[in-house]
Order: structure tokens, then C-alpha cells, then sequence
């Protein structure tokens, strides 16, 4: 006679799920595009600005290479490609609300690299038009919210 994760009766189980499961969350948030509820509207726009910025890194390589090099994020090839990849998949995933707690974190994790790039190139200063960080700022504790969010609003 076996116990535990085998036929989910362990003491680790709860509500018939595994704890991985648990974690991960659900794929969809339920109501992920009610007008009712503000903070979908937060979550689709936090993805959609993600789309110049991937768009300008696609078409300005040479450009964004020499950014990322002079960031100090070396190989700046790996870490462009990289940067692409994960600014790609929050698009997609906030807009569309696919696992929601974890690509918000995704994002705000963009901002603290960006933010970092920012003040390695071109020193500490906060307002942006000037080479500063608030609009990162703003972006990733926005992300953290929606993340919070959907850890909330995900069925235990």
C-alpha cells in the first residue's frame, strides 16, 4: 500500500492539486477580460507596451547591440536575444492573460535589467526624459501588482 503524491492523499496535497501545481497557477485567470475588473485593463496595457520595444530592438540591432555592450551585458548578442525573448513573451502572455502571476513577474524583472542598463549607461538620474528610470519604476511595480492580482484571484 503506497501513500503521498502517488494517490494524492499525502499531507503535501492540497485540494486534490500537487504543490507544483499549486505554484504554477492556472494557465487562465478566470475573467481575464472583464471590463469589470480595472486591473485587466492594467495587465493588457503593461503587455501591449512592451511591443515598440521589442519592435525597435528588432529594427535597430546594430543599435541595440551597441547599447547592451556598452550596459556592460556581455555577450551582448545572447543578452539582445534574451532581452527579445522575454519582452516578447510578456507581450503576448499579459495581453492574452496566460499565466498571469508569473509573466507579470517576468515583466518587472525586464524593468530592474533595463533599469540597470539605464543607469549603467547613462548615470543614476530618475526623470526620464533625461535618461531616467521612472517609467521602469512605474512598469515594474505595476507588474508586481497585476501579480499580485492573479495570485489572488487564483483558486487555492
Amino acid at each position: 500500500m503506497s501513500t503521498g503524491i502517488a494517490n494524492r492523499t499525502g499531507s503535501h496535497v492540497t485540494g486534490g492539486t500537487s504543490p507544483l501545481a499549486a505554484l504554477i497557477g492556472p494557465a487562465i485567470l478566470p475573467d481575464r477580460f472583464s471590463p469589470a475588473l480595472p486591473m485587466n485593463m492594467v495587465r493588457i496595457l503593461l503587455g501591449l507596451f512592451y511591443a515598440p520595444h521589442v519592435y525597435q530592438k528588432l529594427a535597430g540591432i546594430d543599435t541595440s547591440l551597441g547599447f547592451f555592450a556598452k550596459a556592460g551585458l556581455e555577450p551582448a548578442p545572447f543578452f539582445l536575444g534574451l532581452a527579445i525573448l522575454c519582452e516578447s513573451l510578456a507581450l503576448v502572455m499579459l495581453v492574452c492573460g496566460f499565466f498571469t502571476r508569473w509573466a507579470a513577474l517576468l515583466s518587472a524583472g525586464c524593468m530592474v535589467v533595463a533599469a540597470y542598463a539605464i543607469f549603467a549607461t547613462k548615470g543614476v538620474n530618475w526623470y526620464w526624459a533625461k535618461g531616467g528610470v521612472e517609467y521602469l519604476v512605474l512598469w515594474g511595480l505595476l507588474s508586481l501588482a497585476v501579480s499580485a492580482d492573479a495570485w489572488r484571484r487564483s483558486p487555492r
